[in-house]
């Protein structure tokens, strides 16, 4: 294939195969569109004659593989060079990609440019300074870089994502129909297209295939190696496919995710093919299907499990579900060993097994633990062989795949898979494949008499020939996960391990650490940039005007398939000053008893263990596991069940996340991350750990902070706040402002601006709106209302005491020598248009020299009816054909009916001359053969006018100013010989090839510069209201809970209000609990004395009795 531009009368890029060229350029849509939009055309290759089309490249290229957008700009991608590296029968081929090339659509920078290793445009006889100054950097570079490294791999005469038993063996299986999306890396790069090409009828899409114009793109390993069999010539192939699902580096991609995906997973193939039969035999590896994590530490990393066993069950069961669907039985061969780090991910695993409804053990599913380190620490790793007799049994059962290739007949079949794991699932789970691999090829070859049973093998030249396929294979795969090279790869090669091989896998280990800690980060960037995952990166779209139509009317009627509902959430912040001992957290987690049972429960911990220099650089763990015991005994103390869903801790911080167990399942996307500012980033005693998770379609955030202690340190804990708020970023680049509800919690350290004296004399005597008066000079209320940290973030009334510091146990402020100021420096504040506070308050829990805050939230959540929302969009396109008939019966509307017509599908048949200048898909009738043709003659389209997406009329392109060196298409002004053509439908001549590239001179043209992406701020301070219901009777509110909803104190009074849907009240009479002597008075209707706001603004209070509150019966 070769790709051309033609710039005149718009800039378009042809990929130009054998007859056929796919047209493709970037167009605007509309000025309020942002979406990256193009437009694609399917013609034959005659019709490009006298278009200006001009070679952009010199070589050809060996695949299109899908467009891109980065930084407001469309890039086709293509491959440009290749190797056969594998062919594991005759007809199949599989090359490795050497280096990929991307073609901008829509600015001319980088056109006729080569493109160096580090992403700058070469030019002919420049030093290379000059070159970085002249031209910016390609803003493909990284990703050019990644799917060149070498672990890419594509074929162009068979389905590379299937096994041979699924394709056949000599069945012609291109199509992208059957294409296992898992293993197709470019996906999201090729959506667009893929299914641009589901909306031909079956004639488009096999030129589609047949002339290679959607090329899929797989990453993990393919070889080749010939031997004998004795005196049999075979071939022997190993082809690795690593799933994206949950792509990522090694210590960024771990366990599973909330779609059942694992990290590192990875089916892998061995292929042997001679005259007579052909073998295969396929094992999978993966990480282990729960939740589980661990830091970038250099020494020795933790292991941290972040879910409960209740709340992985169902994840677990379904990931299985989908390999036992696919393979049939699954037998799990688990290599963890049983020290400290490894054991307790080992039991969970196994666990999982056991105590799973839906999978049966020892039937669906096997279960084989082989500690490889305790198996071969004394005999070296030969002894790997004694993993034979525990899987022996099930390898006869499972059987492998053996087809005749003179009877072309399937002999036998493979049903059931091996599934091997060790921590990583390279190093050890790399060895044992390949033993189990070779145990089931021997079994094969005696079965079909090749060797005899008892013949020694071990050192045959096929036996050494496929222990190097599986050293190349784990050193890939290893590559592709850590950046190094497999450990015991030397014994994978040799069958021993020499001193050489040991000092290699020292080395290699401590080049994994410098990788994960300093390289990983940026790698990671990549992979998530190639699979579509940045935050705002969006798919290039195909102009289709049906398609807009659908879209905008899916908007307009939200409302059909959208519902919004309340969710309950309790959030709480305490410092716990390192205390361990046992307590009734009921106070704080039920503040008015089971009349409130949160359907999320989100707890901030903080000096879990005692700062000390000892305890922060050995934090002990096994505080937070206290904790969470404690905090799961109490919320599961009435009826309702808790679930754990994650936890994520950095040495003294920890943050719980608990859920209802009947919202569990609308829960997805758990994930955490922390980041550390103590001692100048470097400490954990200080900083933040923070969780996020969507509840259906709404995104949450919640970060548990420890800000710089000190009155006089405002500066620092400002500081703190932005390194957090700038460190902690998610999976896939997500930053904190990217959710629609944010909240903060923990112990911000913000003091008062008084003297000690001062603060205790108001406490003291608690005259009317002293907490007024005190918060007037709180730093925290002073620096949201200038703006310097937490902008657009709201705090509800405060109306409780300071929460620091007291005596431990009593309700009396510090009397030691430091006499602290008491302060508010446990605080929750929050951002979100979607939620509306219920209370804010502390607990009279006497453990610390804190006290603990609970704040309550009605959050308002979308979710998605998908089955509801795609029988609309039927509707929808069914309603356009019959409000366009004309359109609707055209060659073109039936090309974008996404497939929606069922049997009504027209079928269309070829015609037997084929005009040069007409494109393929315009040939369904002669008629409308002879409208195009007296359309072009009025000068009102192109003579290239096709079944284009959008519909463009091209006028007389207008000749390229190039180097005249350049191969040109040649152009004819004159338009009366085309149209005689079209009006005769005489096929024209097909022109002869171009001649030679050569390389253009440096085109005389200013450099356009990349548009930066403009990005919107979004600040949410709005009042919350909610509308009045009918008066009854006062009920005075328990502690901590207002009789109206809380005023945000520094919210705006211009903003709207939350619409947060309203809940049908009990009919029940439960009487709620008098106030407590320390429970505040409640805010009648207007502006108490103790709401504040940010600006002069003063928001009144919309009354709402407490018995907006829904109230649960008793058990």
């Amino acid at each position: 294939m070769n790709i051309y531009l033609a710039e005149q009368p718009e800039r378009r890029i042809a990929i130009i195969s054998k007859e056929y060229a796919l047209i493709i350029k970037a167009i605007k849509i509309d000025k309020n569109v942002t979406k990256p939009s193009c437009a694609i055309e399917l013609v034959r290759k005659e019709s490009l004659t006298n278009q200006g089309f001009t070679r952009l490249t010199s070589s050809e290229i060996s695949g299109f593989i899908g467009l891109i957008e980065v930084d407001k700009l469309i890039f086709i991608a293509t491959i440009s060079s290749s190797a056969k590296v594998a062919a594991p029968i005759p007809g199949e081929t599989v090359k490795k990609i050497s280096s990929v090339d991307f073609f901008c659509l829509n600015d001319q920078t980088w056109d006729f440019f080569d493109i160096d290793s580090n992403g700058y445009p070469i030019l002919p006889d420049r030093d290379a300074n000059d070159i970085q100054v002249t031209l910016p950097r390609h803003p493909c570079a990284d990703i050019r870089k990644l799917l060149s490294n070498g672990s890419f791999f594509y074929s162009s005469d068979f389905d590379l994502t299937s096994t041979l038993q699924n394709r056949g063996v000599g069945a012609h299986s291109l199509s992208t129909d059957n294409f296992e999306q898992e293993y197709m890396w470019n996906s999201f790069m090729m959506g667009e297209i893929i299914t641009y090409k589901d909306r031909l009828d079956n004639e488009a899409k096999q030129i589609l295939d047949d002339e290679g114009f959607l090329t899929t793109v797989i990453r993990g390993f393919a070889e080749t190696f010939v031997t004998h069999v004795k005196s049999v010539k075979v071939a022997m192939t190993i082809i690795s496919k690593q799933s994206w699902k949950r792509a990522g580096t090694r210590f960024n991609a771990r366990g599973v995710d909330d779609e059942a995906n694992v990290a590192n997973f990875v089916e892998t193939e061995y292929i042997m093919y001679c005259n007579n039969y052909c073998y295969a035999f396929t094992e999978i590896r993966g990480s282990i299907p729960v939740f589980w994590e661990q830091d970038t530490s250099l020494i020795n990393p933790k292991v941290q499990i972040t879910r409960s066993m209740e709340a992985t069950q169902p994840i677990f069961d379904e990931h299985f579900e989908k390999l036992i669907k696919r393979y049939g039985p699954v037998h799990v061969v688990n290599l963890l060993s049983t020290k400290s780090s490894e054991i307790e991910l080992s039991r969970r695993y196994y666990n999982q097994i056991k105590q799973s409804k839906k999978l049966k053990l020892n039937s669906d599913i096997l279960y084989t633990a082989f500690d490889f380190h305790k198996e071969t620490a004394q005999e070296g790793f030969s002894a790997v062989s004694k993993v034979i007799p525990l899987v022996l049994d099930s390898l006869l059962i499972s059987g492998y795949f053996a087809y005749d290739c003179k009877a072309k007949k399937v002999m036998s079949e493979q049903h059931g898979i091996f599934r091997t794991n060790c921590l990583d699932c390279l190093d050890r789970t790399n060895l044992v494949q390949q033993i189990i691999s070779y145990t089931a090829f021997k079994t094969f070859l005696e079965d079909f008499r090749f060797i005899n049973k008892g013949d020694y093998v071990d050192e045959s030249d096929f036996t050494l020939k496929h222990n190097a396929l599986w050293a190349d294979h784990g050193d890939m795969v290893s590559q592709i996960y850590t950046g190094t090279n497999a450990l015991k790869s030397s014994f994978s090669r040799k069958g021993k391990m020499s001193f050489a091989g040991a000092l290699s896998d020292a080395t290699k280990s401590v080049s994994r650490m410098y990788i994960n800690n300093f390289m990983d980060k940026g790698k990671q960037q990549n992979i998530d940039m190639l699979l579509g995952r940045l935050p705002n990166q969006q798919a290039v779209q195909l102009h289709d005007p049906i398609n807009e139509y659908v879209t905008s009317e899916l908007e307009n009627q939200l409302v059909t398939y959208t519902s919004r509902s309340n969710i309950n959430i309790l959030l709480g912040t305490y410092n716990v000053n390192g205390a361990t001992r046992k307590v009734d957290l009921s106070k704080w987690l039920f503040p008015i008893g089971d009349k409130f049972k949160p359907d999320v429960v989100i707890l901030g911990l903080q000096e879990v263990i005692e700062l000390t220099a000892g305890s922060i650089l050995n934090a002990d763990y096994s505080k937070g596991s206290f904790w969470e015991t404690m905090v799961s005994d109490c919320l599961n103390q009435y009826s309702d069940k808790y679930l754990l869903l994650r936890v994520e801790q950095m040495s003294s911080l920890i943050i719980l996340f608990f859920v209802k167990s009947d919202k569990a399942s609308n829960i997805k996307r758990v994930e955490g991350a922390t980041k550390k500012t103590g001692f100048g980033g470097m400490a954990g005693n200080k900083g933040a750990v923070a969780i996020r998770f969507e509840y259906d379609s709404t995104s949450f955030c919640f970060i548990n902070n420890h800000l710089s202690a000190g009155v006089m340190n405002v500066e620092d804990r400002k500081n703190d706040y932005e390194s957090i708020q700038n460190g902690i970023i998610f999976s896939r680049s997500r930053t904190i402002p990217q959710h629609d509800s944010i909240f903060w919690l923990g112990d911000t350290n913000y003091r008062i601006n008084l003297t000690n004296e001062e603060v205790r004399k108001e406490l003291t005597l608690k005259d009317d709106g002293y907490i007024d008066r005190l918060l007037n000079h709180d730093q925290l209320t002073l620096e949201m209302k200038a703006g310097t940290v937490f902008k657009g973030f709201r705090e509800p009334s405060l109306k409780f005491r300071p929460t620091y510091k007291y005596d431990n146990g009593t309700n009396n402020y510090d009397s030691s020598e430091k006499a602290r100021t008491p302060s508010w420096t446990d605080r929750i504040i929050y951002s979100g248009s979607n939620l509306q506070p219920l209370a804010y308050s502390d607990a009279p829990l006497l453990l610390s020299d804190h006290r603990p805050v609970f704040a309550a939230y009605r959050a308002g959540v979308l979710t998605i009816d998908e089955p509801k929302k795609i029988e609309l969009t039927k509707k929808l396109y069914n309603d356009y054909k019959t409000l366009h008939p004309n359109e609707a019966s055209s060659l073109s509307a039936q090309l974008v009916n996404l497939g929606l017509e069922g049997d009504e599908f027209i079928g269309r048949t070829k015609p037997p001359t084929v005009p040069s200048d007409i494109s393929l898909l315009d040939m369904a009738m002669r008629n409308e053969l002879n409208q195009t043709s007296s359309a072009s003659a009025s000068g009102v389209s192109s003579p290239t006018s096709s079944l284009s997406r959008s519909n463009s009329q091209i006028s007389e392109p207008l000749q390229p100013k190039r180097a005249t060196s350049n191969t040109v298409i040649p152009s004819n002004s004159n338009n009366s010989s085309r149209v005689a053509s079209m009006t005769s439908l005489k096929p024209v001549l097909r022109p002869p090839p171009p001649p030679a590239y050569v390389k253009p001179a440096l085109p005389d043209r200013p450099v356009a510069p990349i548009e930066p992406i403009e990005k919107k701020e979004t600040s949410d301070t709005g009042p919350v209201s909610s509308t009045p219901r009918e008066p009854r009777k006062e009920i005075s509110p328990p502690p901590g809970f207002s009789s109206s909803v809380l005023t945000p104190r520094n919210s705006s009074a211009s903003s709207p209000a939350p619409v947060v849907s309203k809940e049908v009240l009990p009919t029940d009479n439960t009487t709620k609990p008098s106030p407590s002597p320390q429970s505040p008075e409640s805010s009648s209707s207007g502006t108490s004395a103790t709401e504040r706001i940010s600006s002069a603004t003063v928001t009144p209070h919309v009354n709402k009795s407490m018995s907006a509150w829904e109230p649960l019966t008793p058990k």
